[in-house]
């Protein structure tokens, strides 16, 4: 029979084999990229992204609201009136998620 800390060194000792090769092929300190040219970029894409959003977001916001006035103008028969109202509707709801969108994150209402 076998002692079972005979078989508890073995692998003690084939785990240590194994963790001296990992690190022999890891390199020492992974390289670092220069801190400025990091943030640089990565605000330029982050400002990007937060003015498509808020753009998008205001001009879906019109468009919806366009289309509902329309719409509902449609199924009413009173030509201008939904389609001017739900449109500001829409202006108002945009501003909304714009600010809503652009504020801090951790700022109270």
């Amino acid at each position: 029979m076998v002692d079972p800390s005979e078989d508890n060194d073995a692998l003690r000792a084939k785990l240590d084999a194994l963790t001296e090769k990992i690190r022999a092929h890891r390199p020492a300190v992974a390289p670092e990229r220069p801190a400025e040219a990091s943030q640089g970029g990565d605000s330029f894409g982050s400002a990007m992204s937060l003015g498509m959003k808020a753009g998008s977001e205001f001009i879906a916001a019109i468009l919806v609201g366009t289309a509902l006035g329309f719409g509902l103008d449609w199924l009413v028969n009173t030509k201008p009136l939904f389609t001017i109202l739900f449109f500001l509707i829409g202006v108002a709801a945009g501003t909304v998620n714009v600010i809503r969108a652009t504020s801090p994150k951790g700022a109270t209402d």
